[in-house]
């Protein structure tokens, strides 16, 4: 006898609300409705409007597919936690799914394990298990956090040590990866006309590199800048993200570089996003440390092979040579040869990410949860 597929609850963002955990909820609950039944809660507003500096919401740019959603949660309002978890109930879950990304979620995430029905498994995916940035009270609130969970979903090898570190080394871990996106599920997919309109208005240069997302510290664009400096004048960077820090040091340094560098400091919708990774030939992710990394994926989803150093789960991500190009070191220098690397292998590179689509599906994704959901039974 075939054992049902469990009924899901999945408490996260989505459209319109912004960023990567935005896309990945809409596409994880997209495959795991191809399984069974999940219904999807989001939220009405997701971080303390004093704690975050980006733009949080994009109700002009609609994704051509998305994933009913009822947006219910408040981050202010523990009233809204309330009416999530008599909906989970009332649905008949059989397990909540949340994606943990920063601990700052910590107050409603801590309330919303704590308070679920018994018989619900509690699942946390971990897109971090720390963050990036220093943050005085990270580790408490994580541990005091995901100790709650019933299983732990990561995507980078090097997590379930930082698990075992916050004293979390017995709670079952399934160790997963970051799916990759399809891009059609994103944004309308921009002509070849505008492509080669875009790549004319940037020069028509040799090779078209593209950093993606905000610009913040442990994201090394000054790395990826002073790279740039070492290489072919044939080579171009575009930098596209809201600058979180260190903004007029990096004007001042791409500045050096005159033209070869394009700085878009803003919020980059989802259409221009398809154009930017469209007329770009790979990403570039010169990260000073990552769990993972969001930006690979989205590369992978238009077809565009990576560059990305050698820290957190970056390397996992990427097959050196297959789909893309790791770097073992942090020195400009490395990433410089790195990037003459890519410049002569970047088509090859890019027929490898088309090769490995299927395997890194969500579809697949949302498989490897629903067995080790049953597994907890």
């Amino acid at each position: 006898m075939v054992e049902a597929a469990p009924r899901i609850a999945v408490l996260g963002a989505t459209h319109p609300l912004t960023g990567g955990a935005a896309q990945f909820n809409g596409a994880m609950v997209a495959a795991m409705r191809r399984l069974g039944e999940v219904d999807f809660v989001s939220w009405k507003r997701l971080y303390p409007p004093l704690l975050y500096r980006g733009v949080t919401s994009d109700r002009d740019s609609q994704p051509p597919r998305t994933v009913e959603a009822d947006f219910v949660l408040d981050w202010l309002d523990p009233r809204s936690w309330r009416a999530a978890l008599r909906r989970i109930d009332d649905f008949g879950a059989d397990a909540v799914v949340l994606p943990w990304l920063h601990p700052v979620m910590a107050p409603p995430y801590r309330w919303l394990l704590k308070h679920a029905s018994p018989g619900v498994a509690r699942v946390l995916i971990c897109h971090n298990v720390l963050p990036h940035e220093p943050h005085p009270a990270a580790r408490l609130l994580t541990r005091a956090t995901l100790r709650h969970a019933d299983l732990l979903v990561t995507h980078a090898p090097h997590q379930r040590e930082e698990l075992a570190g916050l004293g979390l080394g017995q709670t079952p871990v399934l160790e997963a990866f970051h799916p990759r996106f399809v891009a059609a599920d994103l944004a309308s997919a921009p002509s070849a006309e505008e492509i080669a309109a875009e790549r004319r208005r940037l020069g028509d240069p040799d090779l078209l590199l593209l950093t993606y997302g905000a610009i913040r510290p442990y994201k090394g664009v000054d790395l990826a800048l002073e790279a740039l400096a070492r290489v072919g004048r044939g080579i171009r960077l575009v930098v596209a993200g809201k600058f979180w820090s260190g903004k007029d040091e990096l004007i001042r340094q791409a500045a050096r570089l005159g033209d070869r560098v394009e700085l878009l400091d803003r919020y980059v919708s989802n259409e221009e996003t398809a154009l930017l990774f469209g007329a770009c030939d790979a990403a570039l992710l010169t990260y000073r440390s990552a769990s993972q990394s969001g930006v690979v994926a989205l590369a992978f989803a238009h077809e565009r092979p990576v560059l990305v150093t050698d820290v957190g789960g970056l390397a996992s991500a990427v097959g050196d040579g297959r789909d893309g190009i790791v770097v073992r070191s942090l020195r400009p220098a490395a990433i410089a040869a790195a990037i003459d690397r890519l410049a002569q292998d970047h088509l090859s590179l890019r027929a490898g990410v088309r090769a490995g689509m299927e395997r890194w599906s969500f579809d697949r994704y949302a498989s490897l949860i629903g067995t080790a959901l049953q597994g907890l039974r």
